[in-house]
């Protein structure tokens, strides 16, 4: 017959599992549990804009993004400006100096 410690020593990971599990299921359906879900599923869809998108504000921001592609579109040409009148002025250092 088998060592009763024996038992208790081998089953006592496996209860303490059971009783855990057991314990997070009962503190999820409760009404923690569900005040927990309704925050995390608030957060992602605030996150992600899919309740309450406010139209004026949406367009306010497609606008300012319009503005900053035209200032950035803006900036580069001045940057391949630049970067030309400079290539230029080596160019004619290079070829009086040889």
């Amino acid at each position: 017959m088998a060592d009763i410690n024996y038992l208790i020593h081998q089953m006592s990971p496996f209860v303490g599992l059971l009783l855990m599990f057991m314990g997070v299921r009962w503190l999820l359906r409760s009404p923690v549990g569900e005040a927990l879900a309704e925050r995390i599923r608030h957060r992602s869809q605030r996150r992600w804009g899919a309740v309450g998108e406010d139209p004026q504000r949406v367009a306010a921001l497609e606008e300012q993004v319009a503005q900053l592609q035209g200032q950035v579109s803006e900036l580069a040409e001045r940057l391949d400006f630049a970067e030309r009148m400079l290539a230029e002025r080596r160019e004619r250092k290079l070829g009086a100096g040889q």
